[in-house]
């Protein structure tokens, strides 16, 4: 079950190949999750903050758990053995099996994860005037949500440029409700496994299996650590022009520059050694 009006699309491509002693297994999917962001969680996570509920059709854009591109390769592979060689070295060297897959995924949109305005704290000008939606626009059933002076995708920060946020200051004026699909940090892992089976009797054998998950050390980096503000703009209503939210206020929260301050936690590589007895 989706949100109102959702509109999923896709297409997958899968390509198999069996060569020899090998088999691999590829696929690839685009798709495009649209919808009416409007808070519900039926897909689990949150589709994303609504902005304005007085015109649905403004919140319509990617939800939070759209994932444009996913990649998957898996392979298993017979390695091969020696012929020439006495009984023992041909039971310790012959018969290992090497198997493995590889994930790659397009980062999440992040509007829709930061509350639909970047996690924004607004503060108070030094006349008393406050960035407000109550404020500015009258009512607290719509978020108060940055100008954007240019496309936040290009320029400034390895992901998106700050200074393209502007603090509002006009009365009955309100940033957009869906901004250009800024993406986060994308996922990639990759995971091999080797293992040999030992004939004990009929019946009874023993498998010893090594396994290295993300085997390549690959470390994903990420926006936000716990209670961190790496994704919270502080913006203020002063005349300075530094940073986001410029020209209406700067952005205060120098962490959140458009660039992940973090490597994401317990994406080490992990290694493990298995023994199983069959009977």
């Amino acid at each position: 079950v989706g949100s109102v009006g959702d509109v999923i699309t896709g297409v997958v491509a899968a390509l198999q190949k069996q060569t020899g002693r090998a088999t691999f297994l590829l696929n690839y999917t685009f798709s495009k999750v649209m919808g009416i962001r409007d808070g519900q969680t039926d897909n689990g996570g949150g589709d994303g903050t609504m902005i304005d509920p007085f015109n649905l059709r403004a919140n319509y854009g990617p939800l939070a758990y759209d994932r444009t591109s996913l990649f998957n390769a898996s392979y298993y592979i017979k390695l091969p053995g020696l012929n020439q060689a006495n009984r023992l070295v041909k039971e310790v060297v012959n018969g290992w099996q090497l198997s493995g897959d590889t994930q790659v995924q397009s980062g999440s949109p992040l509007q829709p994860n930061t509350g639909g305005d970047m996690n924004v704290t607004w503060e108070t000008s030094a006349n008393g005037a406050s960035a407000s939606n109550t404020y500015l626009l009258g009512t607290n059933a719509v978020v108060l949500v940055p100008y954007l002076t240019c496309d936040p995708r290009n320029g400034g920060g390895k992901y998106f440029n700050t200074k393209c946020f502007e603090t509002p200051t006009n009365l009955g004026q309100n940033g957009p409700a869906v901004w250009p699909y800024i993406k986060g940090p994308a996922f990639f892992v990759s995971d091999l496994g080797m293992y040999k089976v030992f004939a004990i009797r009929e019946g009874q054998s023993v498998q010893f299996r090594v396994s290295a998950f993300n085997f390549l050390n690959h470390p994903l980096s990420q926006f936000g650590e716990g209670s961190d503000v790496n994704l919270q703009m502080s913006c203020n209503q002063s005349s300075a022009t530094a940073g986001g939210c410029n020209e209406g206020g700067s952005n205060i929260n120098s962490t959140t520059n458009g660039n992940p301050q973090y490597k994401a936690a317990n994406q080490n590589r992990f290694m493990e050694v298995a023994l199983k007895y069959y009977f």
